[in-house]
């Protein structure tokens, strides 16, 4: 089967580049035609395909100028990239794949490259890793709680509360975004919605589109092989943003006024955490910055426990699946989709976001218990290999494919048939 994938970076950023990347790879183990389809960026790994990509742009830099040609460039390339859209048309009409299978395209390549597959009747997956369908802001969140005003259709409550960044002017351009995805929309050309959790899919159903639309398929992660190291701190590592929670971590740490903690990654937020781990005079908490995935799964062997403190709804998160993998158990607060994943008390310990007494006590809890500790690690790392393994999430993802396929086929026979008897 030619399967064509399409994802704004290619290279591993985030969650939603991860699993391309590793269905790519998935897929072409398996012996298919992966064809590939993104933007162009320094990072992004080699390809055959890359004189399909779409040209690189950096919306950030962009409205950094604060003048009316790049705020219209950025507004116009997030609804409609008519590049990609030339782009796409290109690569259909070259390679003729049998599916597209979508991930994060929105911002940079935009849903208007749909127009092509439903032209040359292709069928269209689309995989969600977060919940743009739904909120302008992508966190169902408002103040630092959780808000799901737009989740039922009328997303002018992010213009009213400048739900993004505190901006009149990104809201505005976050909601007009928004718009173009309008669900019962998309859903006319797209066969089925991934949903890697089931919290999502519960979103998108009782909101917005009919339960046949959306498919449960958790994502996968390999098996690692990875030697314990020791048990010597306390990790975190992810974007540091105020959707994350790291600051109620920092908090808890301090309540535990023990160990060690170690925090990877980078992000909007990293001064602001720094001066507040300065504040609360933790002095056994340390900023390592942005580490690659080799450099994470080295910390990982080394940890006790992995915390994803998260305040947001969180989807079905890799940080905590690389952890489980790892064999090391996970700290994770109740949001969104990680309660399907950790399951208190059984693969790992559980607290209310934003709490920072509970997560200490938590903390408390498996630093003077390495016996639990290992315990629960290790039944994390069985639950990856049971219900998260690659072999799995092929022969789940491959049903959906093929059901697409099918569907297609009967679709166009039907219409074939249709104009037969009308020129009749």
């Amino acid at each position: 089967m030619k399967i064509l994938i399409a994802n704004k970076y290619l290279y591993p950023r985030g969650g939603d580049c991860l699993y391309t990347l590793r269905l790519m790879k998935l897929l072409t183990d398996a012996g298919h035609t992966v064809i590939p389809f993104s933007m162009h960026h320094p990072q992004n790994i080699k390809t055959d395909y890359d004189r399909y990509f779409v040209p690189y742009i950096d919306f950030r830099e962009e409205l950094k100028r604060f003048d009316i040609k790049s705020a219209i460039k950025v507004v116009s390339r997030s609804i409609y990239n008519a590049k990609a859209v030339e782009l796409m048309q290109q690569v259909i009409e070259d390679h003729h794949p049998d599916i597209i299978h979508l991930n994060n395209i929105h911002h940079q390549l935009t849903p208007a490259i749909l127009k092509w597959p439903a032209k040359y009747n292709i069928p269209v997956v689309w995989t969600l890793h977060d919940y743009i369908l739904s909120c302008p802001d992508n966190t169902f969140l408002r103040n630092g709680k959780i808000c799901d005003k737009c989740a039922h259709g009328n997303n002018l409550y992010a213009i009213v509360h400048r739900c993004k960044k505190g901006s009149l002017g990104a809201s505005l351009i976050a909601v007009v975004e928004c718009s173009f995805y309008y669900p019962k929309r998309l859903a006319k050309t797209v066969y089925k919605f991934i949903s890697p959790s089931r919290f999502l899919a519960d979103t998108l159903t009782k909101n917005s589109l009919p339960d046949e639309k959306v498919a449960n398929i958790p994502n996968f992660i390999p098996p690692l092989q990875l030697p314990s190291t020791g048990d010597d701190y306390f990790l975190y590592f992810g974007r540091l943003s105020g959707e994350k929670g790291v600051d109620t971590l920092l908090e808890a740490f301090a309540k535990l006024g023990k160990g060690k903690l170690i925090i990877a990654g980078d992000g909007p937020d990293r001064q602001k955490l720094e001066n507040k781990s300065i504040e609360l005079n933790l002095t056994n908490a340390s900023f390592v910055g942005y580490q690659t995935p080799e450099s994470i799964f080295n910390l990982l062997s080394g940890c006790l426990a992995s915390i994803v403190p998260s305040i947001c709804w969180e989807n079905f998160p890799y940080s905590v699946m690389e952890a489980m993998a790892a064999g090391k158990p996970v700290i994770a607060s109740t949001t969104g989709g990680i309660p399907e994943q950790i399951e208190h008390e059984k693969n790992g310990l559980l607290f209310e976001p934003g709490n920072a007494e509970q997560l200490a006590q938590c903390m408390a809890r498996l630093y003077h218990d390495r016996k639990l500790a290992k315990e629960l690690g290790q039944a994390g790392h069985d639950k990856t290999i049971t219900e998260y393994s690659p072999e799995t999430h092929y022969q789940r993802i491959m049903k959906i494919y093929s059901e697409a396929v099918d569907k297609m086929k009967d679709s166009s026979s039907e219409r074939r048939v249709q104009g037969h008897i009308h020129t009749a």
